[in-house]
């Protein structure tokens, strides 16, 4: 392969069909926990402590994990991320009780890191300026991998038990693996000496890149609004004036495809000089949708048009925000990618507590406030920011 051509067209698709498979592996057993919870007699408590110890594993290879591609072939750890996944799902089909499941549920989250190697793969070794272009282009594969894990695992789990499902899934990453193996180029980037250094270099970094910074509070920010609507939504759609069944809340993901369609522009957006700018655009498109909200909840084409409104402004957001960190030194692009993304995840976590607590105690009120509050807050940061500056 000439990678003088990296990454080809037919490369790129595969990369990002590479990580929607490899964040799906997240959503999973998000619809399968009901056939879990029957099938070891847990109550539903217990069962959501899976999905718990899936999340913090995941965040915590963001956080120790990533940032080696900074030290060793990237490749190698891509490969070994997939396969490590792999075997963990497999892992936790055969699990005698829930407590061994959880524990490989734990290290299955822990290894699942492979689409945020590839990403930092991808931009450190294409010599192409438009890297916001090529960043958007793999986040769609990471959008679509959560419709990928919520929507898929729910149709299959009407015809499979959830073992096998978790085998299918193994079985489909490593044939990932193998592809990866085929189709991806050397890691030709510079690397760092030893690994200690890389995670004493973590907060020098933070506080030597303002991009970076930035793009931290922009993502929080995000994906906490993102999941004060997202985590009561299926409350608001099961109950009154809806009274939808799970399955038709399940297909309501579908309107996140189009959502994610915001990646395509917004990662030429990314290359600009002005992409700050647009930054603050996604948080105030956003800020719209709650606003909208607010009067058109008891509508169902309402509450459709709110979703993708939302889903836009977030998409484009978090395109901007990596695309923006892909653009400074390519020797940091793991370690900036690890750091944004943990950041990105602790946000979502805080958001899925504030919007079960806040619907539970002020309904939809409560969501609109508290996130319109965040994102004014973070909006309010990047112009006093950005005065600053001048």
């Amino acid at each position: 392969m000439n990678e003088k051509q990296f990454p080809s067209k037919i490369i790129l698709n595969i990369l990002t069909v590479l990580c929607a498979l490899a964040v799906a592996n997240l959503y999973y057993d998000q619809v399968l926990i009901v056939h879990i919870i029957k099938y070891f007699n847990i109550s539903t408590s217990q069962g959501g402590s899976l999905i718990t110890n899936i999340q913090i594993g995941y965040t915590l290879g963001l956080l120790l994990i990533v940032p080696l591609g900074d030290r060793f072939n990237r490749k190698t750890l891509i490969v070994t991320s997939l396969v490590s996944s792999a075997i963990f799902f497999s892992a936790m089909a055969f699990s005698p009780n829930f407590f061994i499941m959880k524990v490989f549920g734990l290290f299955m989250g822990f290894s699942t890191v492979s689409a945020q190697l590839v990403i930092p793969f991808v931009s450190s070794n294409s010599n192409t300026p438009n890297k916001g272009k090529l960043t958007s282009k793999l986040l769609f594969g990471v959008f679509l991998g959560v419709l990928i894990g919520r929507v898929i695992s729910g149709l299959l789990g009407q015809y499979l038990d959830w073992q096998m499902i978790h085998l299918i899934i193994s079985f489909i990453l490593l044939i990932g693996a193998i592809f990866t193996v085929v189709i991806l180029p050397r890691d030709s980037t510079n690397k760092q000496s030893t690994y200690i250094a890389i995670l004493k270099s973590l907060p020098e970094i933070v506080k030597d890149q303002p991009v970076l910074r930035e793009t931290m509070v922009f993502g929080f920010a995000d994906f906490a609004t993102f999941n004060i609507f997202w985590v009561p939504l299926t409350f608001i759609l099961v109950r009154h004036p809806y009274n939808f069944d799970t399955g038709i809340v399940g297909l309501f993901g579908l309107i996140g495809v189009l959502g994610s369609l915001a990646a395509g522009f917004s990662g030429k957006l990314a290359d600009s000089s002005n992409a700050r700018n647009w930054n603050t655009v996604a948080l105030f498109t956003m800020i719209f949708s709650f606003l909208l909200l607010s009067f058109t909840w008891q509508n169902i084409i309402g509450i459709i048009i709110v979703t993708l409104i939302l889903d836009v402004g977030s998409r484009m957001n978090m395109t901007l925000n990596q695309g923006r960190i892909y653009h400074l030194d390519v020797k940091l692009h793991s370690r900036l990618n690890s750091l944004y993304m943990v950041t990105y995840y602790l946000g979502g976590s805080l958001g899925s507590i504030i919007g079960t607590r806040a619907y539970q105690n002020f309904g939809i009120k409560g969501l609109v406030v508290s996130s319109i509050s965040i994102l004014s807050a973070t909006i309010s940061y990047s112009l006093f920011k950005s005065k600053h500056k001048k």
